[in-house]
């Protein structure tokens, strides 16, 4: 007999790789190419407006549908050929689905039912026996494999040869599509075999002493004590939540994927949630993936924040550096609030804006180029009537707890957008300044690059 620890019946945790992911409905296309790449452990969101791709990518990385082209990648291998249930992914809804007939014990055990673990003790014949088979399979897989990629060749010189909107690259483009769910397949037609091995010869269900007891801990993980028996309709919509969450982790998934789940909440609960959220993220370790369209959550919970926009992720970055650098004057407006400026990037270290040349950091912009100014709100600061600052006329006011938010227009008509604990009047005529260094310039984006 051998121990259970000489069989590596799990994998590390993954690094989640999309590459040049393509969704078409019909002649629309939702998502336009989509390359990302999440660590391990990271809580990723993918931030953007109604429309933008961002719940469509989610449900792709899940299986719940299948791209038009491109890969999903895990542990190196392209996945958008295995189906939901094959995938280490757990999903949480919107509307939480949970089942109104089991209460919150029965809706948190019921994946476990189906959960299998290894056997304390596996007889050296049966480990024998799965490495022979191994061998057997990934021959198989290789021939196939090979065969693909010869004809996958034949009918790649034909995109490359012919037109776009002829026949025969079309069928060329639609043969590729197909054959590289195929090629999918057999990627991971060992571990798939695998898998289906173990589950036969070498793994158990779990004991209902066992169930119980990681019921039990995740019941106190989530801060469900007290309402085990409770039936789903007597629950809160934030109780309700909790009880989501506890069903998808119980089962140790190395990802959780989460579909705006905090939308239906009221604030006060939402904003208690998004930080135990997070909590429960950094202790467990797990990767998620999360999807909002609401700003000010996703610089709250996020590791890296992917901001999309019509099927194309704009900035993939750490909420501050999105913040504090927007790739374009888009990204600036969608997160936070920003003061932006036409300009013109005279020379190095030198922008033209608001009739004045200013200092700025030295960019890697051509000389000469159309250029966006970003300055924040926080980014300003009053101070004393002088020919060196800009100056205006605050025209609404606004009370933010320990700071005022003013909205000035300066003499080119331009409004400015300032923060400050300073109590000025509407009406009054105040002079402004910012550092040098706050001056954030972008590269002006065409028409063409944001469709």
């Amino acid at each position: 007999m051998i121990n259970e620890n000489q069989i590596n019946t799990k994998k590390a945790k993954p690094v989640i790789e999309l590459v040049n992911l393509v969704k078409e409905y019909d002649e629309k296309v939702i998502l336009k190419g989509l390359n990302i790449k999440i660590e391990k452990g990271q809580f990723i969101t993918l931030l953007g407006p109604s429309g933008s791709g961002k719940t469509t990518a989610l449900r792709l990385i899940a299986g719940f549908e299948k791209p038009t082209r491109g890969e999903i990648k895990m542990d190196g291998f392209d996945i958008k050929d295995l189906p939901a249930h094959k995938r280490p992914t757990k999903t949480i809804f919107q509307d939480y689905a949970l089942f109104p007939n089991l209460n919150v014990e029965g809706n948190i055990k019921y994946g476990l039912k189906l959960l299998k673990i290894q056997k304390e003790n596996v007889s050296e014949e049966k480990i024998r026996n799965l490495e022979l088979r191994k061998q057997k399979w990934k021959k198989i897989a290789d021939l196939k494999m090979k065969k693909l990629d010869k004809e996958q060749e034949e009918y790649q010189k034909i995109l490359e040869n012919d037109s776009v909107n002829s026949s025969k690259y079309k069928k060329a483009r639609k043969w590729l599509d197909e054959s590289d769910f195929k090629y999918s397949y057999w990627e991971n037609y060992v571990d798939l075999k695998e898998e289906s091995y173990k589950r036969k010869n070498t793994e158990r269900f779990l004991t209902k002493q066992e169930m119980n007891h990681k019921v039990k801990e995740m019941i106190k993980l989530i801060g469900l004590e007290g309402n085990e028996k409770k039936s789903i309709d007597q629950l809160s919509g934030g109780m309700k939540q909790r009880v989501a969450l506890a069903r998808a982790l119980v089962t140790d998934p190395e990802i959780l994927l989460l579909d705006e789940p905090l939308s239906a909440l009221d604030m006060k609960v939402r904003k208690k949630m998004q930080i135990e959220l997070k909590a429960i993220q950094v202790k467990l370790g797990m990767t998620f993936i999360f999807v909002t369209h609401d700003q000010e959550e996703a610089m709250t919970m996020s590791d890296k924040i992917a901001v999309m926009r019509n099927g194309k992720i704009d900035q993939y970055d750490s909420p501050k550096q999105i913040y504090d650098y927007p790739n374009n004057s888009w990204v600036s407006s969608f997160i936070g609030d920003s003061t932006l400026f036409k300009g013109k990037y005279v020379k190095k270290g030198i922008v033209h804006f608001n009739n004045k040349n200013y200092k700025c950091e030295n960019y890697e912009i051509k000389i000469g180029s159309d250029v966006d100014i970003m300055l924040r709100p926080e980014d300003f600061e009053f101070t004393t009537k002088t020919k060196s600052f800009d100056n205006g006329e605050i025209i609404k006011k606004t009370f933010q707890g320990a700071m005022w938010e003013y909205s000035i227009k300066n003499n080119n008509n331009k409004i400015i957008s300032i923060k400050t604990n300073k109590n000025k009047k509407i009406g009054d005529t105040i002079y402004y300044r910012w550092n040098w260094e706050d001056l954030h310039v972008m590269e002006r984006e065409n028409e063409s690059k944001k469709l």
